[in-house]
C-alpha cells in the first residue's frame, strides 16, 4: 500500500505547492501580504483586523525574511508556501488518525477527495491564514487518539500545545472541538474519564492562548482585555444570538451553498449514502463522532464574511471525505478477485467516477485562478478611461482592499446614503463621477476572489443604489466583455434635483 500512499501524497503536494497564489486575491490578504513586509511584530499586530492571527503573521513575517535574504525583493506565494505547508501538516495529521482508526485502505481513501474540493484547494494555496489553526487541530486530535490508546501523559501536553497555538491563531477554531468529543466517544473504553482529560485540555489550551494573546496584544495596543473580550463575545456571540426561524432556514442555506460550490453535489450524495449505510449497519458511536464533527459546520454558516465565503467551514472536507471513504466500495477496490481465483483486481468502478466527477467539479474553480486576477481587470478598466485625480470614483467595499484611490469611495451596507449625498455634491459642483458595475449591484453579484461571493447572488434590482440611480444616466466608459459585472460607467444627470 505504500505506493499509493506515495502516489497521493505527490499528487497532493503537486496540486499545492505548485499552484501556489502569486496575487492577493482574497479581501484580507492584501492585508496579510502588506504586515509581512513589516519589520515591527507588534506594530504589525496593532495595524491588523480586529481578529488578528498572531501566529501566522509572525510566520509571515519569518518566511518573508528568509525569501528577501535569498531573493532580494518580497514574493507574494511564499505568503501562500505557509498555508500549503499547514495543509501538508493537516494531510499527513488526518492521514495517520484515519489510519489508526480503521486501517490504512480507508486512510488512503479519505485522502484523495482532500486532493479535488475546490475550497479546501483555495484556503491552502492562497493568502489565508485557515490552514494554520485547522492543521494544528488535526494534529491535536491525533495527539489525543494517541493518548487514548497509550494513555501517555506526554500526549495530553502535545494535545495543549497544538490546540493552545491554534485557538491563538483564531479562536474561531473553538467551534470544532466537538469533533473532539465525538473521537473520545467513539474510541475510548473509558468515556467518561477521558471525557474529563478532553475537557482539561481545552481548558489548558483556551488558557494558554489567551496568555499568549494578552502578551502579545499587551505589547501592541493600550486595552488588550477588550480586544479579547470582542473577539470571544463579540463575533463569537452571534452563535448565542437571534435563533428565529428565519435565521436557522439561513444558516441552512449558507451551508448548502458552501457544500455545493465547495465541495460538490456528489460528494454530498455520497456523503449522505454513507451516512444512511452506517444507520443501517449501527455504527453507533461513528456515527456520533461525524455528526459531533458535522454539526460544527452548520455552526459555521451562521456567520458573514468576505474573504472566500466558506473558509470558515473548510474542516468539514475530512470527515466528508472520510464518509467517502466508508462506502461498501471500499470492500471491492485493492482486493483480490477470490471468484476468478486470478491475481488480477476486481474493479468496482463507483470510487474512481466518484472521484472523475470530484475532478470535474474542481475544474472550474481551479482554472479560474490561473486567469488574470479580477481586480487587475477592473484596474486595467480604470485605466482605459479618462479617469482622473480631480475625478470621484465609487467602488464596492469588496473592490476596497486590491483597489485603493485617493479619490475613491467605498460603497458598503453602512455608508451608501452617505455615498449618495456625496454623489449629489459631486455633480453639482461639475465634478465627473464614475461607478464600477460591482458599486451598482452591491451588496448582490461581488467577486470574491475570481469568483462570485456565494451568498451574494441574489436579486440585483434589491441593490443599495437601486432607487438612487433611477434618474440619472448611466454612461458606459470602459467594460470587458468577459467579465460584465466588471464595467464601469460614469454617473450623469437626467433631471435637475
Amino acid at each position: 500500500m505504500k505506493k499509493y500512499f506515495w502516489l497521493i501524497f505527490f499528487l497532493f503536494l503537486f496540486s499545492r505547492f505548485f499552484f501556489l497564489a502569486h496575487y492577493p486575491h482574497f479581501y484580507d490578504s492584501p492585508e496579510y501580504y502588506r504586515e509581512s513586509l513589516s519589520t515591527n511584530f507588534f506594530q504589525s499586530i496593532a495595524a491588523s483586523h480586529e481578529a488578528v492571527h498572531p501566529l501566522y503573521l509572525w510566520l509571515c513575517q519569518l518566511f518573508q525574511k528568509i525569501i528577501i535574504t535569498l531573493a532580494n525583493q518580497p514574493q507574494f506565494w511564499v505568503i501562500s508556501f505557509i498555508s500549503a505547508l499547514f495543509g501538508l501538516l493537516g494531510f499527513f495529521a488526518w492521514y495517520f488518525l484515519i489510519k489508526r482508526l480503521f486501517n490504512e485502505k480507508i486512510a488512503l481513501f479519505s485522502l484523495i477527495p482532500l486532493i479535488f474540493f475546490p475550497h479546501l484547494w483555495l484556503i491552502q494555496t492562497n493568502l489565508l491564514h485557515e490552514t494554520v489553526e485547522q492543521g494544528l487541530f488535526l494534529l491535536g486530535l491525533l495527539f489525543l487518539d494517541l493518548f487514548l490508546e497509550k494513555r501517555k501523559f506526554h500526549w495530553v501536553i502535545l494535545v495543549i500545545i497544538s490546540w493552545g497555538l491554534a485557538i491563538f491563531n483564531f479562536p474561531g477554531i473553538l467551534i470544532w472541538f466537538p469533533a473532539a468529543i465525538g473521537l473520545v466517544i467513539y474510541r475510548s473504553k473509558k468515556i467518561k474519564k477521558d471525557l474529563i482529560v478532553f475537557l482539561l485540555s481545552s481548558f489548558l489550551s483556551l488558557v494558554m492562548a489567551l496568555i499568549l494573546l494578552y502578551a502579545t496584544l499587551s505589547q501592541a495596543i493600550f486595552n488588550p482585555g477588550e480586544r479579547i473580550k470582542e473577539l470571544l463575545f463579540g463575533q463569537g456571540g452571534v452563535l448565542w444570538t437571534n435563533w428565529s426561524l428565519l435565521d436557522i432556514l439561513r444558516v441552512l442555506r449558507n451551508d448548502g451553498l458552501i457544500l455545493f460550490h465547495g465541495y460538490s453535489v456528489a460528494a454530498i450524495l455520497g456523503g449522505i449514502i454513507a451516512f444512511l449505510w452506517l444507520i443501517k449497519e449501527r455504527q453507533n458511536k461513528l456515527l456520533v463522532f461525524l455528526s459531533l464533527f458535522m454539526a460544527s459546520f452548520l455552526i459555521t454558516g451562521r456567520f458573514w464574511y468576505g474573504g472566500l465565503y466558506g473558509r470558515w467551514s473548510a474542516l468539514v472536507a475530512y470527515p466528508l471525505a472520510l464518509l467517502l471513504a466508508l462506502l461498501p466500495w471500499r470492500k471491492v477496490y485493492f482486493e483480490r478477485s477470490e471468484k476468478q481465483g486470478s491475481d488480477e483486481r476486481s474493479e468496482s468502478g463507483s470510487y474512481w467516477v466518484l472521484i472523475a466527477i470530484l475532478f470535474i467539479s474542481f475544474l472550474p474553480t481551479f482554472l479560474a485562478y490561473q486567469k488574470t486576477p479580477v481586480p487587475l481587470i477592473q484596474a486595467s478598466l480604470l485605466q482605459q478611461s479618462d479617469f482622473g485625480k480631480e475625478d470621484l470614483l465609487i467602488l464596492s467595499d469588496y473592490q476596497r482592499p486590491q483597489l485603493t484611490y485617493e479619490n475613491a469611495l467605498y460603497l458598503g451596507s453602512n455608508n451608501y446614503q452617505i455615498i449618495e449625498e456625496k454623489i449629489k455634491e459631486a455633480l453639482g459642483e461639475n465634478q465627473r463621477v464614475f461607478l464600477s458595475q460591482q458599486a451598482i449591484t452591491f451588496p448582490y453579484w461581488q467577486y470574491d476572489g475570481q469568483e462570485i461571493h456565494l451568498i451574494s447572488r441574489g436579486n440585483r434590482e434589491k441593490a443599495h443604489l437601486k432607487k438612487f440611480l433611477e434618474d440619472k444616466e448611466l454612461s458606459l466608459v470602459a467594460e470587458n466583455k468577459n467579465y460584465p459585472l466588471l464595467s464601469l460607467y460614469q454617473i450623469k444627470r437626467k433631471n435637475n434635483f
